[in-house]
């Protein structure tokens, strides 16, 4: 029986990896939220709202919760950035290949309250730090980083809370996945409430992002000297280039500015990982993925967490 599940859950995550991995991530693009009227597929779906302290940014937080009992220690947890966009990996056939895990996990995906996949204005603020001097950013200048520890804080205090209250939840078992910017918020959720979660996990992480104030961030930790004993990181990273440019112009546009600032400070997530290996107790995972762009690896890695939770054992 245990061999028939291992076969299930390696066709499953081949077939979606397959039908996913090439694809583009379209910011206006409508979301998906099929999964949420899932029925017969091992889990309970529920959703809650949030709003930021300043009002200004409103939340979905979709819950999918394992239909059966929690074990004595509760369930592990799985907190997923970009929820909206996520919805699209939660088939009927994935969620199945999930319950069927000897600890399945309850998956908690953060996303906005908007009908698209993304809400570009948002997360350009919620998922990054800036300095004190200029919070533009560097992407689009319409868009205003800085919001970082708002959006923890948020996490922490209201939602976290609030899904313990929906669904037993083992404390010692909780991951946190972004990408791209959702990446870099792992990173610094890692280095300012390092012990919030147990597992990290970013996906071509916006190290870049204005210059070096991430770099600072891990040299505060470090100087603390905090024990991470059984906490995990895993960096998975693309070829970054997207190859052929999207048509719209303020995508391409964006494209090539990211890729202009990622060569620029190439150095940078190879010189926080050696830190962190040197310096801490972490258990690091550091993965390349030249196959996939930086785009592609938005499903490619949230699969590979999902299915593989290697670290996470």
């Amino acid at each position: 029986m245990r061999q028939i599940i291992i076969f299930l859950l390696l066709f499953f995550t081949a077939l979606i990896l397959h039908n996913t991995a090439k694809a583009q991530p379209n910011l206006n693009e409508p979301a998906n939220f099929a999964a949420l009227k899932q029925s017969d597929s091992g889990y309970l779906f529920n959703t809650l709202a949030f709003t930021s302290a300043d009002r200004q940014r409103h939340y979905r937080v979709y819950i999918a919760a394992p239909d059966r009992r929690a074990p004595a220690e509760g369930f592990p947890a799985f907190y997923i950035l970009d929820g909206n966009a996520a919805l699209d990996f939660l088939t009927p056939e994935n969620m199945r290949a999930l319950s069927a895990q000897p600890q399945p996990p309850v998956l908690v995906l953060i996303g906005y309250a908007t009908d698209k996949r993304f809400d570009a204005q948002a997360r350009a603020y919620d998922y990054t730090i800036a300095p004190d001097n200029d919070n533009t950013d560097p992407l689009d200048s319409t868009r205003i980083n800085g919001g970082a520890d708002i959006f923890l804080d948020l996490i922490q205090n209201e939602i976290m809370p609030a899904v313990n209250q929906q669904v037993r939840i083992n404390p010692n078992a909780q991951t946190l996945w972004g990408h791209s910017y959702g990446g870099l918020m792992v990173m610094h959720t890692l280095f300012t409430q390092p012990n919030l979660f147990q597992h990290y996990i970013a996906a071509d992480p916006s190290v870049w992002l204005h210059g070096d104030l991430l770099q600072q961030e891990a040299e505060t930790m470090l100087k603390r000297q905090v024990a991470f004993s059984g906490s995990s990181l895993w960096v998975l990273s693309s070829k970054l280039k997207a190859g052929k440019l999207p048509k719209n112009p303020q995508a391409a546009a964006r494209i090539r500015i990211r890729n202009e600032h990622t060569a620029r400070y190439a150095g940078l997530i190879n010189k926080l990982i050696n830190e962190l290996e040197q310096k801490t107790d972490l258990t690091i995972r550091y993965e390349h993925y030249p196959q996939e762009n930086h785009g592609s690896l938005f499903g490619k890695s949230l699969q590979q967490a999902l299915f593989y939770p290697v670290i996470r054992q």
